[in-house]
């Protein structure tokens, strides 16, 4: 990634058009996937439905969640963990002008705490959720992960992946075990090193930070669930990346349904409003 990109001399307060859509694919038959949009949790009732929040205010967080542990526990991890990122913006509301790491960490002790909760009251050894955040700020995106989910940037007709993944794929390969060729193919990428709820014993999980950037006109912000990057190379998503951001975030969805839908698919879509 380029030094530009982390130039944040133009940062001033924006409003920002929010796109997304979800559909559980065509293997699973339910869908783990949630999803927030500042004090707005919940999947889509109506799969083809493309949700538009347009010229929201800053602060904005939105947030995709991938739920595991099977259709039950899936589901309702990432749906608990949805609910308690609301706090994030409650927080940034409330106490502007804070570090905002900090209601971002306070999340992941919550969420994780919330997973590990439900797992004991319901006797169930095996469930959680990966989770990628944005919180834009006075023209600045922050951003923070878990797991498999990705954040990318697409700018100037380029796409990038600025989240990491948290699995043993990537382990190995940082570690210079495997070759990148090797890692994309590899049985160990979605074995997850880290998520929400993999902390039972409360010893402390941290969020990945990356460094924070400013969102220019032309931009477009991705979060998505592995439903997505699984089924479409990078090449694909950059070139449906191309399109109006509402065309773009339903073109993602119906991109990966059509190359297999394995898995389920979730697609947020930030850009600077126009007006």
């Amino acid at each position: 990634m380029t030094q530009e990109l982390f130039d944040m001399s133009d940062s001033q307060p924006k409003r920002y058009d929010v796109h997304l859509s979800t559909h559980p694919g065509k293997v699973r038959s339910g869908n783990e996937d949630n999803f927030a949009i500042n004090t707005v949790y919940r999947r889509l009732e109506d799969e083809k439905k493309n949700l538009q929040g347009n010229r929201l205010k800053e602060p904005l967080v939105c947030a995709v969640f991938d739920g595991m542990g099977g259709e039950a526990n899936g589901e309702l991890a990432s749906k608990l963990c949805a609910e308690v990122s609301a706090l994030v913006y409650y927080d940034l509301v409330k106490r502007r002008g804070i570090n905002i790491d900090e209601p971002v960490s306070r999340f992941v002790e919550k969420s994780n705490r919330a997973i590990v909760d439900m797992l004991e009251s319901t006797h169930s050894k095996r469930g959680g959720s990966t989770f990628v955040m944005t919180v834009l700020d006075n023209g600045v995106v922050y951003p923070y992960s878990l797991g498999d989910s990705r954040i990318y940037l697409y700018r100037d007709h380029h796409l990038r992946q600025l989240s990491n993944d948290q699995t043993l794929a990537m382990k190995k390969l940082r570690a210079n075990i495997i070759t990148e060729e090797e890692a994309l193919v590899s049985p160990d990428r979605h074995k997850l090193t880290s998520f929400l709820g993999v902390d039972v014993d409360a010893e402390g999980l941290d969020p990945q930070i990356y460094q924070p950037f400013v969102l220019d006109p032309g931009d477009k912000l991705l979060l998505c669930s592995d439903g997505l990057y699984d089924m479409c190379s990078d090449r694909e998503i950059a070139k449906l990346m191309e399109k109006a951001p509402n065309e773009a975030c339903l073109a993602l969805v119906d991109a990966a349904l059509e190359n297999g839908g394995a898995d389920n698919i979730t697609c947020l879509l930030v850009t600077c409003s126009e007006s």
